[in-house]
C-alpha cells in the first residue's frame, strides 16, 4: 500500500532519514523514466533502417541492388559500427538514471553527495565511450578533473556545517535554522549562508552553470 498516494501523502522516510519518498518523489520518478524511455530510443545502439531515393523507380532499384547498394551499406557500416558495437551504453544509462533517482529522495547531505557522484560517474563514462576519439577522451578527463574539483567544494561545505552544527539531515538542519531565528541568536548560524555557497560553487561547478561554465 505505500505505493498509492493516498499513503504517501505525507511522505516516509527509508534508510534512517536517508532518503525520503513521497507522492512528488514518485511523480518525479515516473518522469525520468519517460524521458530515460526517450532517450534510448532516439540513441539505442540497434541498427536503425534509411529512406533513399534509390527506391524511386525500377531503373534506381535495379541499380542499387547490383551496383551502388553494396558501397552505401559499407559506408553506413563504417560509420555506425562503433556506436552499435558499444554495449556498455545501457549500463552508463543504468548509473545515472539510478542517481537521478537517489538524489530526488535523498533527505541528508551524505546522501545527496553519494547520489551526485553516482551520476556524475555515468557522465564520465558517457563521455568517454569513443575510446579511438581524441576530443572524446579529452571531454572524459577533463569532466572528470572538474568533477573532482566540484566535488571538494562540496564536502568542504557539508564537512563544515557538520563541524559546526552536527547534523547531516536536512530536516535537522531546517529545524536549528529556524529555532536560531527565532531566538534571535545568530551565532550558531552565522556561518550557514557561507556554507551553501560554497555547497552552491560545487552544484553549479558540476554542471557547467555560468560563470562556471568555462
Amino acid at each position: 500500500n505505500n505505493l498509492f498516494i493516498n499513503y504517501l501523502g505525507s511522505g516516509i522516510g527509508l534508510f534512517s532519514g536517508l532518503f525520503y519518498t513521497s507522492s512528488i518523489t514518485q511523480t518525479f520518478h515516473i518522469l525520468i523514466f519517460v524521458i530515460c524511455l526517450l532517450i534510448l530510443n532516439m540513441t539505442g545502439i540497434f541498427p536503425r533502417k534509411f529512406v533513399s531515393s534509390n527506391f524511386s523507380n525500377l531503373n534506381k532499384l535495379f541499380r542499387y541492388i547490383h551496383i551502388e547498394k553494396p558501397k552505401i551499406i559499407n559506408s553506413v557500416l563504417l560509420k555506425n559500427g562503433e556506436q552499435y558495437s558499444i554495449v556498455e551504453y545501457t549500463v552508463m544509462l543504468l548509473l545515472i538514471i539510478t542517481g537521478s533517482l537517489f538524489l530526488l529522495s535523498s533527505n541528508d547531505f551524505v546522501s545527496i553527495f553519494i547520489s551526485i557522484e553516482l551520476q556524475s560517474y555515468g557522465l564520465y563514462l558517457l563521455c568517454t565511450m569513443y575510446r579511438n576519439s581524441e576530443s572524446s577522451t579529452s571531454a572524459g578527463l577533463t569532466y572528470f578533473l572538474l568533477g573532482s574539483l566540484a566535488s571538494c567544494f562540496i564536502l568542504l561545505g557539508i564537512g563544515l556545517i557538520y563541524a559546526n552544527l552536527g547534523v547531516t539531515y536536512l530536516d535537522s538542519f531546517y529545524i536549528i535554522n529556524n529555532l536560531a531565528g527565532i531566538l534571535d541568536n545568530q551565532d550558531i548560524t552565522g556561518f550557514i549562508p557561507f556554507c551553501l555557497i560554497v555547497i552552491a560553487v560545487g552544484f553549479l561547478f558540476k554542471i557547467s552553470a555560468a560563470p562556471f561554465h568555462f
